[in-house]
């Protein structure tokens, strides 16, 4: 074994979102890599256990899956105990997924405890507006922190973030010299097929992800009902939870007459299908002012440019350089601002929709390939010297 990996939830876990999926990204290009791992996780997902059989990440990974109850979102279980200890006994090196979870923490320990060199990605768990939330509603999630997240981070090879704001994060809670490694999520673009220009009249958009504030969907969805035309539509899918917000969501869609569309969660075949027959994705995370709450990436982002779909996304993810490769248009986090990207895109042509969809995918191909990404991870991990903050903060490929 070469290294050993931590996660919460692993693919095909469906429910979980971004950190899954970047767990079976890397770990299917390390394994291209031809890298010996074993892999702990829970067994959780939404519609039902997952086995070791279900997890196919290539023939170089050990799957080990116990099993999760109670605190389903955080993979609770003391079955990863016993599993955890012994990844870290065995594992010369450990990559840990995510920060606050049952597995995360206990994995972060034990590498302290044994002296076993590991890295932390902590997948938007370090956010500022995340940080900010804790410290002032959440107590005793902030002491958890402080008494165990942060040490152990402290201790670790180096904190693996995805974007600036998310360096941002890190930095305002383990200080300015906090080891960093800035390398973006990857996407495999030869499992996906860019789709031709969509038929129809209008112009369809389209939002992947969660129903929730930390997306900013209402308050877009706010802005294009001022601005929509008679044959523009919007779809949405993915999981929704209960409350005040997906009523709020519910209440939008009935006021757009039939211009939106709800789905609910979508298989993948399914959301490749969605995003062909969209000229568009959107991602507003962070548009909601109230806590101002957005994710530190956006995979959703890389797979619609890989499919050829350019993009509407807000300021302050790591998708701000888009507007200059031409792949997408960026709006600042308040309603005119997009209100006046939902007019620039009604006014492109299909010639100029047809070089921003190039681009993007172009972009993703040159620049976010998994194994290029992969190697620049393990590279930083099997450094042979101390790794130093200059060798470690690596600007994004140009």
């Amino acid at each position: 074994m070469e290294l050993g990996i931590v996660t919460t939830h692993v693919p095909p876990a469906k429910g979980y979102g971004g950190v899954s999926v970047t767990c079976g990204v890397l770990t299917k290009a390390w394994a291209e890599m031809g890298l010996e791992m074993a892999l702990v996780s829970s067994d959780e997902s939404i519609d039902g256990r997952l086995k070791p059989a279900d997890v196919k990440l290539g023939a170089s990974v050990d799957v080990d899956l116990y099993r999760c109850y109670g605190f389903r979102r955080w993979g609770f279980g003391l079955g990863a105990i016993p599993s955890l200890l012994r990844l870290c006994w065995q594992a010369p090196l450990v990559y840990i997924h995510g920060v606050a979870t049952w597995p995360s923490t206990l994995a972060a320990l034990f590498c302290c405890l044994l002296h076993k060199p590991f890295m932390v990605a902590v997948h938007g768990g370090l956010m500022p507006e995340h940080v900010a939330l804790i410290k002032r509603e959440k107590r005793h999630k902030w002491w958890y922190y402080k008494l165990l997240t942060f040490p152990t981070l402290r201790r670790a090879i180096a904190v693996h973030c995805t974007s600036d704001t998310e360096v941002e994060g890190v930095r305002g809670v383990l200080g300015e010299n906090a080891r960093v490694l800035l390398v973006p999520n990857g996407i495999d673009s030869r499992d996906v097929e860019a789709a031709p220009y969509p038929a129809g009249e209008g112009m369809q958009l389209c939002f992947l992800g969660h129903v929730q504030q930390e997306k900013g969907i209402n308050a877009f969805i706010r802005a294009w009902l001022e601005v929509r035309r008679p044959c523009d539509r919007l779809v949405v899918a993915g999981r929704s939870v209960d409350g005040d917000y997906f009523a709020e969501f519910c209440s939008l869609v009935e006021r757009a007459n039939g211009a939106i569309r709800y789905c609910g969660y979508l298989q993948r075949d399914d959301v490749m299908a969605l995003l062909a027959q969209s000229h568009f994705l959107v991602l507003p995370s962070g548009l909601e002012q109230v806590g101002g709450m957005r994710e530190n990436f956006g995979n959703v982002v890389a797979e619609a440019l890989a499919a050829g779909r350019p993009v509407l996304v807000a300021r302050g993810l790591a998708w701000d350089h888009l507007p200059a490769l031409n792949a997408g248009l960026v709006f600042d986090r308040d309603e005119a601002a997009v209100q006046a990207v939902l007019r620039r895109a009604q006014a492109l042509d299909q010639a100029d929709w047809l070089r921003m969809s190039q681009a993007g995918r172009r972009h993703v191909q040159q620049q976010l390939d998994p194994v290029k990404l992969a190697e620049r991870v393990w590279q930083a991990m099997t450094a042979a010297v101390p790794v130093d903050e200059a060798k470690v903060l690596a600007e994004e490929p140009k």
